[in-house]
This record gives C-alpha cells, structure tokens and sequence, in this order.
C-alpha cells in the first residue's frame, strides 16, 4: 500500500502544487487520492496558478494497457473504457462482476460511480500509477492486498459496503430494487468467500431478508441500506436485541417494522 509520503509526492506529479496542499487534499479525503485529485480539479482547474502545468509522463506500458480495453476515439480525440472493456479488465483481473466483492473494490479505487458510466484515461492511469502498477500481474498483487484488508478491517468492510448501494442503482433511480438488495446482503454478509470483519448473528441477516420478503418491501433506501448495517454491528445477536434495543431511538422506519417482525417471530 501506498505510504502518505508516497501519496504526497505523487499527488504534486500530478498537480504541481505544493506539498502543504497536497497534503492539505489528501487528509481531507482520508488519504484516497482520487477523491482527492477529484476535489483538487473542481476547486483549482488541472493546475496551480503559481507554477506551469508539466506534461504528466506515464509508463508506455500503463497506457498500452489503457488502451487494450478503451474504445476507439471519439471526434475530439478523447478514449474512455465503457462497460464492455471493464467487463474484459474484470476478467483479466480474475475477478467476477456478479459474485466478487473485489469489483466493487477495484470500481471504489477506479472511482467508478455507477457501472454505466465511462472510465477515463486520467482516472485509469493515475490510479494505477499512483500504486506503482503499470501490469496485470502487479495490480492482481495490490488487489490482494486489498482483499485482506476487506476482511480484516471492519471500518474499510463497511466503506466499501456503503459505496455499492450507488454502484448498483439502476440509471435515474433513487432507490434499489429489495431482489438486488437481498443478493448484495447475502454476498457481503451471508455467503462471503472469508468471515465478514463485522461479526453478525447470521440468523439475524437471515431474518432480516425474511421480513423484506414477507411484508414484500419492493425498494430499499440509500438510508435504509447504510442503518441496517449500522444496526447490525450494535446489535449483533438476537440477545443484544432483546436486552439493549431502544425503540426511540432515530432508526428508519423499516427497521422499527423488522423489530416488531423478530417479536412475533419469537425471536426476541
């Protein structure tokens, strides 16, 4: 993994400011330098006005690969990779759009918001750049590293978690379908290819995709889909629940509804 010297200095090769400004994007952003470059870009344009802006100068064979899965250009010169290259850089990858929990990783790192939007060359370039990786094999081997840390760091689990419900949500939707919900929770939480760094009572997930199920909750909310694992993790077993829970507490209303579900269930 990167160390935060090696960010600051890759993130002035990129935007010849300052290391204090540097430094100044990177901690507000947690240190995640595309969320960094991203609010750099909006905030000061592609350069600093105090210094010229520099050819960025990346690895031939970074941008061979680039190139491997991008679409041909457009009038304006411009390539991107649409969902067809990504769909054969999975691949390549070793990795499963439909069942790998590491796709949404790579799509986090990409910072690839919704799966039909384009990646860009800057995006794909400075992303792998930034991690030393101009290879498939290279980037198989910080993905691994990465993959350990999705099952050994609950705060990262639970990031990568709330990134997925956008990631997935259907184009102009502003809530997700409860079918693919429930295919997403059992992933994350049910049939994981390693124990989930949250510790949950499984019965209790199974539960939970038995209430939506039988009370037919079509949709789920963005907020509903980041509380249910916010109640999940202060209320990992059904014995929690029924000794702990408080019903004025500012949960949503569906998990008030899933409550009531567990109490006539005998559950609690």
């Amino acid at each position: 993994m990167s160390t935060e010297e090696d960010l600051i200095k890759g993130f002035v090769e990129l935007t010849n400011c300052r290391r204090e400004s540097a430094r100044s994007y990177l901690q507000d952003n947690n240190w995640n330098i595309n969320y960094a470059l991203n609010e750099f870009y909006d905030k000061e344009g592609s350069f600093t006005h105090d210094r010229e802006p520099e050819q960025k100068i990346y690895p031939k064979d970074l941008i061979d690969l680039f190139e491997k899965y991008a679409d041909p250009a457009t009038a304006d010169g411009t390539r991107v990779i649409t969902f067809e290259g990504m769909i054969q850089f999975i691949g390549d990858l070793g990795l499963s759009l439909e069942d790998d929990l590491m796709t949404i990783v790579l799509a986090k790192l990409l910072s690839w918001k919704k799966m039909t939007d384009p990646i860009t060359s800057e995006a794909f370039l400075s992303t792998w750049f930034m991690q030393g990786c101009s290879h498939i094999k290279e980037m198989k081997i910080f993905l691994a590293e990465l993959d350990h840390r999705l099952y050994h760091d609950p705060t990262y689990f639970v990031e990568i978690y709330n990134y997925t419900f956008n990631l997935i949500l259907d184009e102009k939707a502003k809530q997700l379908d409860t079918n693919t919900a429930i295919e997403y929770w059992k992933i994350f939480l049910l049939q994981p290819k390693e124990p989930a760094p949250i510790q949950i009572e499984l019965d209790m997930v199974s539960m939970w995709l038995n209430f939506l199920q039988a009370e037919k909750k079509d949709l789920i909310s963005a907020d509903c889909w980041q509380m249910i694992m916010q109640f999940f993790q202060r209320y990992p077993t059904f014995q929690d629940l029924a000794t702990n829970y408080d019903e004025t507490a500012a949960w949503p209303y569906i998990i008030d509804e899933f409550y009531e579900y567990l109490e006539d269930e005998g559950k609690i």
